[in-house]
């Protein structure tokens, strides 16, 4: 009965919380609602004090997802807030925060303007692993996404098309 009544009263601001609980207590069907609920509201859900309380658990089930409706810039950001969060909590370096969720971000999916903006970025906390940004340097080089993981060059729902992209060959359609 608790499930079925978080199933169908889930909200923007109580999605994280049902996630994490569901998590957490491996109530596969309450996660697979709750993912479903988070990927259609993913921009609101974001911004929520449950996103950033998530564990790093959680967030990869959120981040696995080919569905979320948010582009992969303003979703990294998002994770380097998570991690920024936690790593005041936990009392950790970000990078060790950070370290099995990076994985799931899809750094392919940016351009050559936003990796440099990225790169920039990442010289503040070390949040991504340097070897994970030359590794996406190489693929614009080279334009093949050579010896990656399949899901990490597909489009997720909510990314916006950009020119490179057309050298992907696995994207969200």
């Amino acid at each position: 009965m608790c499930v079925d009544y978080i199933n169908s009263t889930l909200t923007v601001e109580s999605a994280c919380e049902a996630l994490q609980a569901a998590v957490t207590y491996r109530q596969t069907n309450m996660k697979d609602k709750c993912l479903a609920f988070i990927e259609g509201h993913t921009k609101s859900i974001v911004k929520t004090r449950g996103f950033h309380e998530l564990s790093d658990l959680a967030l990869l089930a959120i981040l696995q997802s080919d569905m979320l409706t948010i582009d992969e810039p303003d979703l990294i950001n998002f994770v380097r807030e998570w991690a920024h969060v936690n790593s005041v909590v936990l009392d950790k370096p970000v990078p060790e925060i950070a370290k099995d969720v990076i994985c799931e971000l899809r750094l392919f999916l940016l351009s050559p303007e936003e990796l440099t903006i990225l790169e920039a970025e990442n010289k503040k906390d070390n949040l991504i692993p340097m070897d994970k940004i030359a590794e996406v340097w190489k693929f614009h080089a080279l334009k093949k996404p050579s010896g990656i993981a399949a899901h990490l060059p597909r489009r997720r729902k909510g990314t916006r098309l950009r020119e490179h992209h057309k050298y992907l060959n696995f994207y969200h359609k």
